[in-house]
């Protein structure tokens, strides 16, 4: 027979790594200013020093790496496609549980009067976008750099035109785009290329003992 379960608090879940309470150097309001001057930069697209070389950038479906994560986001040219896209980002505040992360919402509006390029090209619609809000987060480490980017987390799917999904993904519905909703065909495809690609790729560098791993330069 099972041990019954301790009738004690269950801790606060928290992402590996987190600084222990209190030992955090930077404080809320000096964090808070350099989350909002990372996000007004677009995290990392006009300087990418701001990111730390661990940084990861974590959406629902996408989970990159630093040099991956600027590569995409760099090649979808969405200035251009959407010379007014504004975030509208507000109510930024620092987790009391993770004092290193900046937790913020946004709701996205622009209108598509340029190509953009996202797994394939999509002509001007001249389509506005109008999006839900999003949850947001920015993690830094002791020095200030960002460390990951997690959003994409639609808070009220019944707000805005785009199918009650967020960030690329709902940008896509509103332009007439496919809708990428959990459990639709395309979005299953999504997630089992992404989790196929980073499984092959881990599998093939176990038994190739790294020799063909891409090495960073200095």
């Amino acid at each position: 027979m099972e041990a019954p379960a301790s009738a004690g608090e269950v801790p606060v879940a928290k992402l590996p790594g987190t600084p222990a309470p209190g030992t955090f150097p930077i404080k809320e309001k000096r964090l808070v200013e350099i989350a909002k001057e990372l996000f007004d930069k677009g995290v990392g697209m006009e300087d990418e020093s701001m990111l730390a070389p661990e940084f990861r950038f974590e959406f629902p479906v996408v989970s990159l790496p630093k040099d991956k994560y600027l590569e995409a986001v760099r090649s979808f040219k969405l200035k251009e496609a959407f010379p007014n896209m504004n975030p509208h980002a507000y109510d930024f505040r620092v987790d009391p549980y993770e004092q290193n992360r900046v937790w913020f919402t946004v709701r996205n509006t622009c209108t598509h009067t340029g190509p953009l390029r996202f797994l394939t090209t999509y002509k001007p619609t001249g389509k506005v976008v109008q999006g839900a809000p999003e949850c947001m987060s920015l993690v830094f480490n002791e020095e200030g750099k960002c460390t990951s980017y997690t959003g994409g987390y639609v808070m009220d799917r019944r707000v805005g035109n785009t199918k009650g999904l967020g960030a690329m993904f709902g940008i896509l519905a509103a332009i007439g785009g496919p809708v990428l909703k959990p459990g639709s065909p395309t979005y299953v495809f999504a997630v089992v290329k992404n989790v196929f690609k980073r499984a092959s790729s881990a599998v093939f560098n176990t038994m190739t003992f790294g020799l063909f791993r891409k090495r960073k330069t200095a």
